[in-house]
């Protein structure tokens, strides 16, 4: 049986299993997503592996979360007005969050037309 690194390391791999299950990623899709093994994303998320920082930046975009979130399970966001939103994208997977994203963009163009514009008039 394999021991975990340290305590660190165990938070940092639930942290990335958090966010997986967030996504509603299996480990196989995520490991195939990020270009590693299954176990070796099993041995990550139970704290019993470190990861290369190139690895860490596919896992941060592939599950649409920031480092901070994977490193201290937190987000940089939450000392914000808006974080409430901020988070419920960033828990989205990412296809999914790249159409919230061109949703509220749309809103907020629509919000800044002319009030006739926006009737058709």
């Amino acid at each position: 049986m394999r021991k975990r690194v340290d305590d660190s390391m165990y938070n940092i791999g639930s942290n990335i299993r958090t966010a997986r299950v967030r996504a509603d990623l299996t480990q196989e899709k995520m490991s195939e997503m990020i270009g590693v093994t299954p176990q070796y994303l099993s041995d990550l998320e139970r704290g019993l592996v470190g990861t290369s920082i190139s690895t860490l930046i596919r896992i941060c975009t592939e599950l649409n979360v920031s480092s901070d979130f994977i490193l201290f399970g937190n987000s940089r966001f939450t000392d914000t007005p808006n974080s409430t939103l901020i988070e419920k994208i960033q828990r989205l997977p990412k296809n999914k969050a790249e159409m919230a994203e061109r949703n509220l963009d749309l809103f907020l163009e629509a919000m800044d037309m002319d009030p006739d514009q926006r009737t058709g008039r």
